[in-house]
């Protein structure tokens, strides 16, 4: 019997040891999951409607004759992009945090991040040639005249997308399923595979992390400073007193007379938004970037086997943060230009009367309403101070009362 009771004992004891090492630890990561799937799908969903909706208002009004020009036309490159990005690749990456396995096909985790690095680069190099195209508008007004339009926007486009799309062939090539066992689970998930295995050399690694990070971000970056810093020095030097002033010319070769301050602030007003978009964009890919960084860095390990949840936290709230610039070119464009913000009501005015509902109508019922309130808000009011004003006379009245006495 006391064997017996020994060997329950001993039974209990690695039952809860095994509870301790393995079940304890893979039942509160299974729940981190849980709420991370949550938050994340939440803000998928909203930057995956709110920039494509917003993404074809852009291009929707880009496309009006009256706003075809070069930077334009640009900014129709830039939408369709993030458009691209918004509706092929987010939707795939949410399906990673809702499966511990890669459910599609193999073919699929290939084109996912390839578009992914490729959209990335897309962006961030349509931002330069936005940039290059404010510069030449801004120095050299009249010999750029025939350099600045649509069909050479378009043909610096396609070139871009060609040069990029070549050049990231090897992330298609090297990224495959994955396999990996996690405590009592089999799991798989798409990645760079010889990078996930471990078998890839520190600089093959590095050199897929830092390539994106120099070629994705600081060279066409820095590239974007230095023509805005040529672009601000030349618009400050021509606001003062007795500074150069390029003259116009129409297409016949002859002086246009145009009003330099409207103009000079035409220009600043364009350059003002492109401005702010890339530095809307360098904000959200930067902690991205840093991460990519940190990655090359501490192979053969990864963030979360050095930082733990805290990396696994960080690097969700970074790809998350990147995703969402895609929809927040739209909302710039309507807070800061008033004609896509005209062209932004246009269109929404005309699907609201195509699908039966008077726009007007509503506006007004809102007015009605509001007018409505206030009305009722200034009776009540009002009844509130004559009140007041038969139960204590006011100062004022007392002061004369007293002086006619006197």
């Amino acid at each position: 019997m006391p064997n017996l009771t020994e060997n329950v004992m001993s039974e209990d004891n690695i039952t809860i040891e095994y509870y301790r090492i393995f079940m304890e630890p893979f039942e509160s990561q299974k729940l981190f999951e849980k709420y991370t799937m949550i938050v994340v799908l939440t803000l998928f969903s909203l930057i995956i409607v709110i920039g494509s909706l917003g993404n074809l208002l852009v291009i929707l009004t880009a496309l009006q004759r009256r706003m075809r020009n070069s930077t334009n036309t640009l900014i129709i490159g830039l939408a369709c992009s993030d458009l691209m990005f918004l509706t092929l690749c987010v939707p795939i990456t949410a399906i990673e945090y809702v499966f511990p396995v890669w459910i599609l096909p193999v073919w699929t985790c290939k084109l996912v991040y390839y578009l992914q690095h490729a959209t990335a680069y897309f962006s961030v190099w349509t931002l330069t040639l936005m940039a290059g195209d404010r510069f030449l508008a801004v120095c050299f007004p009249v010999g750029s005249m025939s350099i600045r339009n649509s069909k050479n926007a378009t043909m610096a486009l396609m070139i871009m997308y060609t040069v990029i799309l070549l050049s990231q062939i090897h992330v298609a090539a090297g990224h495959n399923i994955y396999h990996y066992f996690f405590i009592i689970e089999n799991r798989s998930t798409c990645a760079m595979e010889k990078i996930a295995m471990g078998t890839a050399t520190v600089f093959e690694t590095r050199f897929y992390y830092f390539s994106f990070n120099i070629f994705g971000y600081l060279l066409p970056l820095g590239i974007t400073c230095i023509l805005y810093f040529c672009m601000l020095r030349r618009l400050w030097h021509s606001s003062r007193p007795g500074g150069y002033k390029q003259p116009e010319y129409n297409k016949d070769g002859c002086p246009r007379l145009t009003n330099k301050s409207e103009s000079t602030r035409a220009k600043r007003k364009a350059t003002k938004l492109i401005s702010i978009v890339v530095v809307i964009w360098a904000v959200c890919w930067l902690p991205f970037n840093f991460v990519s960084t940190l990655s090359g860095i501490v192979y053969p390990q990864t963030l979360a086997q050095v930082w733990g949840k805290f990396a696994t936290v960080g690097t969700i709230a970074a790809q998350v943060l990147a995703y969402a610039n895609s929809c927040l070119n739209p909302i710039l464009y309507a807070l800061i230009s008033e004609s896509y913000r005209k062209g932004f009501i246009t269109i929404i005015v005309f699907i609201l009367k195509k699908c039966g509902i008077s726009p007007w109508q509503c506006c007004l019922s809102h007015l009605a309403e509001a007018s409505t309130v206030d009305a009722s808000f200034h009776r009540d009011r009002s009844h509130y101070l004559n009140a007041n004003c038969k139960a204590k006379p006011s100062n004022s009245v007392s002061a004369k009362t007293s002086s006619i006495r006197n």
